[in-house]
């Protein structure tokens, strides 16, 4: 649960760099925390916030890949930076998933800051565009969610 000595904005970051690790090799939370965190910060983890959305997005990220596709047409997905695909994993799973109701503003505006912060300078423009094309569909897009059919063929995170 969210309390007053955890810190949301922060452990974002932290699942940002955990679900960046996680694209290049298999990680384990536990072991990302103890040699990564632990000993480092200050700050205390949103541990509730944190577990639930990484299950989120290892089990829906199917359903963000095609929004993805959808919302920047421009881009080949399997060929984009995970710097860009990352925070919108982010922000699409506290939209469409999360238990606890985030305002869309605050998703969109936290994923546009993870992108300035961990990806070039541009990149942000790009997680802007999808996202507030994401906003505008929202209404098709929880239809579409109700009845999506999982397909699991690709992943950019790392299985084994």
């Amino acid at each position: 649960m969210n309390t007053n000595t955890t810190n949301r904005k922060k452990t974002r970051k932290l699942l940002f760099q955990f679900l960046f690790a996680s694209c290049f090799q298999k990680t384990e939370k536990e072991a990302f925390l103890e040699s990564f965190y632990k000993d480092t910060f200050s700050f205390e983890l949103d541990l509730d916030y944190m577990d639930e959305m990484i299950n989120i997005i290892e089990f829906r990220e199917w359903f963000f890949i095609d929004i993805v596709k959808k919302y920047s047409p421009k881009f080949d997905f399997e060929k984009m930076d995970v710097l860009i695909i990352i925070p919108l994993y982010i922000a699409l799973a506290e939209i469409f998933y999360f238990s606890e109701e985030i305002p869309i503003k605050v998703s969109v505006n936290e994923a546009v800051e993870l992108a300035k912060t961990f990806a070039m300078w541009t990149s942000k423009k790009i997680v802007n565009w999808v996202l507030w094309n994401v906003f505008r569909d929202l209404d098709e897009l929880e239809k579409i969610k109700e009845n999506y059919k999982w397909n699991d063929w690709y992943s950019i995170f790392k299985k084994s």
